[in-house]
């Protein structure tokens, strides 16, 4: 996917990152053999963004303008919604985009084109937060792994084939009822979580079910729900929430899949042909 000291322009389109944590995932990719770069506003601070939109917008930009070989998020967070509309997405240069979390608000778009866009660890969690399990995973899908074969734990039984969208469920749901709502149409459906109530989970998936973004697909695959139980809750699990919504859909779910804001977060090619069959997910690179 990349070639051996491929210069990577590490971008904040989102949240502030702690330098600590950042550089040490810059660290990792050095000792990875690539070079990557930190454009100029990357470490700028606006309330609770990385700069100012203009100075977001600005550096992302720059690092699809020709100059980088790919663009890592430093961090996620909040803020890529904000200038997505202003970002010239058929002008930027064909280079892989390696993100998740707010990341998704690029990721699908990305894809949808037909570029490469990568559902991967940030680099501000990359070498202090991911484990080694998910770090060598990364590293062998830059290193040209044809494919990716992750096993979960069948929710709905069944078979699909489609392409490989999705992301963060908030994400998704923040984009209903707007250019960037997310077409499912033929897709096998990534999904995942973190910090909200169960209760707030079903929010979220009946936003989208009702919106229509769920329309047309073709499976679901679940990674980490990382949930905050309410005080005096009755209880339930997530799979419980999950399967209330997505059941009735009619079509195969996959759950526990190490994706999303825990420790095990591996990379998924977005917009590429997948598959899912019996309890494993199967992504072509």
């Amino acid at each position: 996917m990349l070639l051996r000291a491929a210069r990577i322009a590490v971008v904040s389109p989102s949240g502030v990152s702690q330098p600590a944590r950042l550089h040490a995932g810059m660290d990792l990719l050095r000792s990875w053999g690539h070079a990557p770069v930190l454009l100029p506003h990357a470490q700028n601070v606006h309330r609770y963004l990385a700069g100012t939109d203009e100075e977001r917008l600005t550096d992302l930009v720059a690092a699809f303008g020709g100059d980088y070989d790919a663009v890592w998020m430093a961090r996620g967070g909040y803020g890529l919604s904000r200038i997505l509309g202003a970002l010239p997405l058929d002008r930027l240069a064909p280079i892989p985009f390696f993100g998740f979390s707010d990341g998704t608000a690029l990721l699908n778009p990305l894809a949808a084109l037909g570029r490469p866009a990568v559902h991967a660890p940030v680099l501000h969690a990359l070498a202090s937060l991911n484990d080694e399990a998910s770090r060598s995973h990364l590293h062998n899908l830059l290193g040209g792994a044809p494919a990716v074969s992750l096993e979960g734990r069948s929710l709905v039984e069944g078979e699909a084939e489609g392409r490989l969208v999705g992301g963060n469920l908030c994400l998704i749901a923040s984009g209903c009822g707007t250019p960037a709502q997310l077409d499912c149409t033929d897709a096998i459906v990534l999904l995942e979580e973190v910090g909200e109530a169960p209760y707030k989970v079903d929010r979220l998936l009946v936003q989208c079910r009702d919106a229509g973004v769920f329309r047309g697909a073709r499976a679901f695959v679940l990674g980490d729900f990382l949930p905050v139980q309410p005080p005096d809750s009755p209880g339930g699990s997530m799979d419980d929430v999950l399967l209330d919504v997505l059941a009735p859909l009619g079509v195969p779910i996959l759950a526990g899949l190490p994706v999303g804001h825990g420790a095990a977060n591996y990379a998924l090619p977005f917009g590429r042909p997948a598959s899912v069959r019996g309890a494993r997910l199967h992504v072509e690179c």
